[in-house]
């Protein structure tokens, strides 16, 4: 199913959800959901981690990129180009190298050095809302379909648990994930639930 009626009412009510949940619950579930992200991505010798920065409706990861990076571990970060194109660039400190780009997300600043996506090995990656088979829903724009097309990434959709559902609205052409992880949970689509 490809309707895109229904990818944005499911958009309207996942966004309506974050204005429901309280500043104090929300702190907790980012405190737990970082510390399940640490956990997977503890060892910096696996590669570079893609991460991202979140906007008010996403969860928040820049408790896990920050040991990351403070373990010596890889890091880049996307930089919108413009339709569905981004460029990666590697950042050191997520407070010196981020600086407001499109509509005020925080991106690597245009000096930084470029990252190749065939250098990333795992992806953690934000969505409006999540399937129980790794279907992803995002703002729209297809910019991480794009950059994964063709590559060998472990893709993660890193989600607060009222964001995953049994299914959502997807096309044949939608990336799907091989793993979320929440606060609660973290399912493997490759190896089942763990």
């Amino acid at each position: 199913m490809d309707d895109r009626a229904d990818r944005h009412a499911w958009r309207q009510a996942v966004k309506s959800v974050f204005a429901l949940l309280p500043a104090a619950s929300r702190m907790r579930l980012d405190v737990r959901l970082n510390e399940r992200l640490e956990e997977m991505i503890a060892s910096p010798g696996r590669g570079t981690l893609l991460g991202y920065a979140a906007l008010p409706d996403e969860a928040p990861i820049d408790g896990a990129l920050g040991r990351r990076l403070e373990s010596g571990g890889l890091v880049a970060m996307p930089a919108w180009n413009g339709g569905a194109g981004m460029t990666l660039r590697r950042v050191r400190d997520l407070n010196r190298d981020l600086v407001p780009g499109r509509a005020g997300i925080r991106e690597p600043r245009a000096d930084l050095d470029e990252c190749a996506p065939e250098a990333v090995a795992i992806a953690l990656v934000p969505g409006r809302a999540f399937s129980e088979s790794g279907v992803r829903l995002g703002r729209g724009a297809g910019c991480y379909d794009a950059l994964f097309r063709g590559q060998d990434i472990l893709k993660v959709g890193v989600a607060y648990d009222f964001q995953v559902f049994p299914t959502l609205p997807h096309s044949e052409r939608d990336i799907r994930m091989e793993m979320v992880i929440t606060p609660s949970r973290r399912i493997d689509f490759r190896d089942g639930e763990a």
